[in-house]
């Protein structure tokens, strides 16, 4: 069914182009026209966008949904204790328990996750994971676009916790084959976790993997001081020189994070055409450090948004990561005009979909129909001030005051109530998966409290 986004009162085409009082015509999976006045079909669905925002969704350019079940339960640790004492046992407890379930665990998380975001107006996001299908399944189910981003790993995580590496190879192209449609809701990237975790021979048979069949390409890189220190002293080259030591460098490979770089890394990545992607709360979470921001984005280099999984964020809310990555800036570089609202706002739309390959962020005819409604009626919304919109988006909108999101072309929140999926329903199954398990989760927490 067409969609007419009718009277918007401000409708934001992408971070160069808003427009007042226009309407917006959404047929199949594709905007159509812009207008006023727009001709449209009798069985359209109109919706009323006079004293709302209309944005392109927004797109969580990196995370771990399955973190969605670690929410609170760490405090106080850095990223590579973090890993051994909080995240393994963790994911331990989580593969346990989807052992004795039926891989319900999945599909509950992405569930989980999509409603989040969904009801905070992202559209969809790369979700850095493991293989399930239900994942997929989950994703198709509530009309959500996602990207699975399988991690790779061949060494340092445990072994029980990992496939053996040519299962690993076997799985992730039997997953592009089947799941990888880039016209419809799911894409599939293969994903090295970070270069310490994978041998050189794995991670150029997954860069090649990559660029021969035009996929995008996701991994992270000088989060921590350690890991660059470490790679340093192994091969002589910091982990962006690695990458291009390996030939792993295209303009389809977003590197995560890019906290500890040095100047040349920064030129070797404006030179590759790659793309950086920044966590500002998760690095912030775990004294990462602070990612040189201003530098990379004077190289040319692009740069998407993101907020991380939930056991190092806690949220997989964008408009708190916008403001995040606002005000971090801004402190770090001591200048208040390090970043601005429209900055960030790019990097949350039109860059996020770039590192997504994904014809979206910009509401434009042809692009795909995925947007977000802001009702603007709250009181943290008020007075309206319209001198640059950016500034109100970014510093003031919450996720709660997101009306309706469009997703393919379909409403799959509409005046807040998600369409697809029965919601209580779903934090109904979480509760009790989190009451059922405390006993397992209890040796993680017990880890973080000691």
């Amino acid at each position: 069914m067409a969609i007419l986004l009718k009277e918007c009162s401000y409708l934001v085409q992408s971070p160069t182009q808003v427009e007042r009082n226009i309407d917006v015509l959404i047929e199949g999976s594709r905007i159509t026209s812009i207008g006023r006045n727009l001709p449209h079909p009798q069985d359209c669905e109109i919706i009323e966008a006079g004293n709302h925002v209309v944005i392109p969704g927004l797109i969580n350019a990196h995370t771990h949904l399955y973190q969605n079940m670690m929410k609170g339960i760490s405090e106080g640790i850095e990223l590579v204790p973090w890993c051994n004492q909080v995240l393994f046992p963790s994911i331990d407890s989580m593969r346990k328990s989807i052992s004795r379930n039926g891989r319900a665990l999945p599909h509950l998380w992405t569930t989980l996750s999509a409603i989040e975001m969904i009801r905070g107006g992202v559209t969809s996001c790369i979700n850095m994971d493991t293989i399930f299908p239900e994942i997929i399944h989950a994703w198709e189910k509530i009309g959500f676009r996602g990207v699975l981003a399988y991690t790779l790993a061949n060494k340092w995580v445990p072994a029980e916790l990992r496939a053996s590496e040519d299962a690993m190879k076997q799985q992730i192209t039997d997953f592009i084959d089947r799941y990888h449609h880039p016209e419809g809701l799911t894409t599939v990237f293969p994903s090295p976790s970070t270069l310490f975790l994978c041998t050189d021979d794995f991670l150029q048979w997954a860069s090649r993997l990559a660029q021969q069949n035009n996929l995008g390409m996701q991994t992270h890189i000088a989060e921590t001081k350690g890991e660059v220190e470490e790679m340093l002293a192994e091969t002589g080259r910091t982990p962006v020189e690695q990458l291009d030591h390996l030939g792993m460098l295209y303009d389809g490979f977003s590197a995560v994070h890019c906290v500890h770089l040095t100047p040349h890394d920064i030129d070797l990545l404006a030179a590759s055409g790659a793309q950086m992607v920044h966590c500002p709360k998760s690095n912030m979470k775990l004294a990462d450090g602070i990612a040189p921001l201003v530098e990379i984005r004077k190289k040319g280099i692009p740069v998407a948004l993101a907020t991380d999984g939930s056991a190092s964020n806690d949220l997989q809310d964008m408009w708190e990561e916008m403001r995040a990555a606002v005000l971090l800036a801004r402190v770090a570089n001591n200048n208040a005009a390090a970043l601005s609202p429209r900055d960030a706002f790019d990097m949350a739309t039109v860059q996020a979909a770039r590192a997504a390959h994904l014809d979206a962020g910009q509401i434009q005819p042809g692009k795909l129909a995925d947007i977000a409604v802001i009702d603007i009626h709250a009181p943290h919304l008020q007075p309206f001030h319209d001198q640059d919109i950016f500034n109100m988006l970014v510093f003031c909108t919450k996720s709660s005051d997101i009306r309706h999101t469009i997703i393919n072309g379909e409403l799959v929140m509409k005046d807040r109530r998600i369409t697809k999926v029965d919601e209580n329903a779903i934090l109904q199954e979480a509760a009790a998966v989190d009451v059922e398990h405390m006993a397992g989760r209890q040796v993680f927490l017990n880890s973080v409290s000691s």
